[in-house]
């Protein structure tokens, strides 16, 4: 593999290598990247060749030298012998290759953007600086780093993204930005992380998140699950019979209405309700659109992205059930290749849209067992009917009954 000095290339070459370098400097102490995360391109001349920073070296480090020259396959053709490219080379190469005027690409990690990225939303164009220059910043679907399906991912999102988008995000992975220049790449790409982070500044500010509650309310006549306690109110004291205040005795069951099931529900020595954690309850919950379905079976789920951690929350025809009457018997329910799916995918807990999450007349039970078995926390008798699919926050705090099996929460979320 060929190596040319740095004073034997020609004097654009040059400068376009020491723009490459002072870039790398530039975003590493604008916070863009970390460790020997990140790496920028750049065209050289007419062709469709281009230098690319290597593998393996912190950009903070990257000297003119360092560079590597690629073709647009993504193949080394000159460049330091002990240096390979980027392997990101081919997510750089499908922009050159999707918008041919693109002199310029910067992958970088700038942690706000990457939030949205993660949480599968664009980031809003919070100012006018941003609408004018920023325009859309499309989701590129999750794959592994370096792959040839993350480079055909990127491909196809800049295929279809409009004509003025200069930014991807790449979901859990960071961003990509591309330009005229090496300045105008890592200027988008830092204009991208400025105004995710005022979008976030934003979304802090009391008052300024929208609260869903997704409870049902516990009044006389709701649906109760056939066998359960019916729950009463009743008047201890009352300010019209001239008692100082008001106060009620309730009776109910720990199941009723919107509740948590804690594992001892159905495991004999399972954890009870105050051994599980509360942040199993709270955090980053997906609304998934199940809704048109008898069931919801593991074919139901393959193509919900879920990620590691989240809180699935099924939104089915359920819903609707509750503006019956009475209790319903054929709601919608998890079969056990779904339950064992979501085992295998890490969710921490599961919320229905109706009393059970369980076949209605099942003897033994078993995608409770499943799902408690493996710590798989499961909510009940959620009302969706207001709430459109997509990711949210959630937060469900049931009664603080340390010992029992479950108890009635209020659930809400945060958009």
């Amino acid at each position: 593999m060929a190596t040319v000095g740095v004073q034997a290339m020609g004097a654009e070459e040059r400068r376009l290598r020491e723009e490459i370098a002072r870039f790398c400097r530039v975003t590493w102490d604008r916070g863009l990247v970390s460790a020997a995360g990140g790496n920028l391109s750049a065209r050289l001349g007419a062709s469709d060749t281009f230098l690319i920073t290597p593998s393996g070296v912190a950009l903070r480090d990257t000297e003119p030298e360092d560079l590597v020259t690629i073709d647009l396959a993504g193949r080394k053709i000159a460049g330091p012998e002990r240096y390979v490219p980027s392997k990101e080379s081919l997510m750089h190469t499908a922009i050159y290759a999707a918008r041919p005027a693109t002199r310029a690409v910067a992958h970088l990690h700038p942690p706000h953007a990457i939030a949205f990225g993660i949480r599968g939303e664009p980031i809003p164009l919070m100012t006018v600086t941003s609408e004018e220059r920023l325009h859309l910043t499309p989701i590129v679907p999750p794959a592994s780093s370096g792959s040839r399906a993350l480079a055909e991912g990127v491909a196809r999102s800049v295929e279809s993204a409009p004509a003025d988008t200069q930014v991807l995000l790449l979901a859990r992975h960071g961003i990509l930005a591309w330009g005229g220049s090496v300045q105008q790449a890592c200027d988008i790409a830092d204009l991208a992380e400025y105004t995710a982070k005022i979008a976030i500044a934003h979304a802090a500010l009391p008052g300024r998140r929208r609260v869903l509650d997704i409870s049902v309310p516990n009044v006389a006549g709701m649906h109760v699950y056939p066998g359960d306690p019916v729950p009463r109110v009743e008047a201890v004291r009352q300010i019209r019979s001239g008692d100082a205040c008001n106060l009620s005795l309730l009776t109910l069951g720990s199941h009723t209405g919107t509740h948590v099931d804690a594992p001892y529900h159905f495991l004999a020595d399972g954890p009870r309700l105050g051994d599980v954690p509360l942040d199993r309850m709270v955090g980053e919950a997906l609304v998934a659109d199940l809704r048109g379905r008898a069931v919801i079976d593991a074919a139901a789920l393959v193509d919900v992205d879920l990620r590691p951690g989240d809180i699935l929350v099924c939104r089915t025809d359920n819903s609707r059930r509750w503006e019956a009457p009475e209790f319903q018997r054929d709601f919608v329910y998890l079969t056990e290749d779904a339950a064992r799916l979501l085992v295998a995918r890490g969710v921490r807990a599961v919320g229905m849209d109706y009393l059970s999450i369980e076949r209605f007349g099942s003897t033994d039970f078993p995608v409770h067992h499943i799902l408690l078995g493996a710590g798989v926390f499961v909510i009940e008798g959620l009302d969706l009917r207001a709430v459109e699919p997509g990711r949210y926050t959630l937060v469900c705090l049931p009664l603080k009954f340390p010992d029992l099996d479950g108890a009635p929460a209020r659930a809400i979320l945060l958009a």
